[in-house]
């Protein structure tokens, strides 16, 4: 679709289209087509899942400067196009921060949410630093220490992600349950997939969002009114669990869902239709 200022917003549209609605919100770096992980459950939940390209990914146009609520604003407005008075959120891992957003800046809109593997705000990523996979944990200290150096990663990370067989280093680095579930060659090629599309226009989208993730958040965590579900594996090690037991102190109406033994890539998989019934289930 076009928005108002001349962007282009991209999005995919899975399920039924007579399915409550639910936008959600993928990772990082990534693209729309990552939500088709969850499509061999969509219609036995009765959910109608529409996953938009956030700006400078997928087919969507860049947006310079922009900041999480403004998100909320492209989202809207893809609403509004399909003529959607309201919808539920699923924010997964990088997607959490703008799931978030979605509620706070448009709590008329979405709601109620489910947060999956999902990042927290500045304090929380601090405060949990030393349980971060290395190369994250990194990454998150070099866009908050020295902003102007973070746009020199973007060309060797968009090499890197490209390519199958470092995602494939990757799974010998990861949980013993996301091992497993990467070795499914489906669900492999979609999230390889989904990063080559998420990366086509370069890395520049991710890079916003690495500095948008460690700066200060534009909206305050205590004016979201909708019930959050996190959804969280104990064992992952791209994002500690530790973030999730935070952010659930933080937000006026949240449960917390710790699954043992379950990890960053595992848990989206094997409880997907758990957390999309729960999420159908919440007022």
């Amino acid at each position: 679709m076009k928005l108002a200022d001349g962007r282009v917003l991209a999005y995919a549209d899975y399920g039924p289209t007579t399915g409550a609605p639910v936008v959600y919100c993928h990772g990082f770096p990534s693209s729309s087509c990552e939500a088709s992980l969850l499509v061999p459950v969509l219609a036995d939940a009765g959910v109608r899942l529409i996953a938009p390209d956030r700006p400078g990914y997928g087919e969507s146009s860049p947006r310079p400067g922009r900041g999480l609520t403004d998100f909320a604003d492209d989202a809207v407005a893809l609403l509004d196009h399909l003529e959607i008075p309201k919808a539920a959120v699923i924010g997964v891992s990088g997607g959490g921060p703008y799931a978030l957003a979605l509620l706070a800046h448009k709590p008329a809109r979405f709601g109620p949410a489910a947060l999956v593997a999902a990042l927290g705000p500045p304090p929380v990523l601090t405060a949990c630093r030393a349980d971060f996979f290395p190369v994250v944990r990194w990454a998150f200290m070099l866009a908050s220490s020295a902003p102007a150096l973070a746009p020199l990663i973007a060309r060797p990370m968009v090499r890197a992600l490209r390519l199958r067989g470092r995602l494939r280093l990757g799974m010998r680095l990861t949980a013993p349950a996301d091992r497993e579930v990467l070795a499914d060659p489906a669900v492999l090629d979609i999230l390889v997939a989904a990063q080559r599309a998420g990366l086509a226009q370069g890395g520049y989208a991710a890079v916003q969002d690495l500095l948008l993730y460690v700066r200060p958040w534009n909206f305050p965590l205590a004016a979201i009114v909708a019930p959050c579900t996190l959804w969280h594996g104990a064992a992952d090690r791209i994002v500690p669990a530790g973030v999730a037991v935070a952010l659930a102190g933080m937000l006026p109406d949240a449960r917390l869902r710790l699954i043992a033994n379950e990890g960053h890539y595992s848990l989206p998989i094997r409880y997907r239709d758990a957390i999309l019934r729960a999420l159908m289930a919440s007022p």
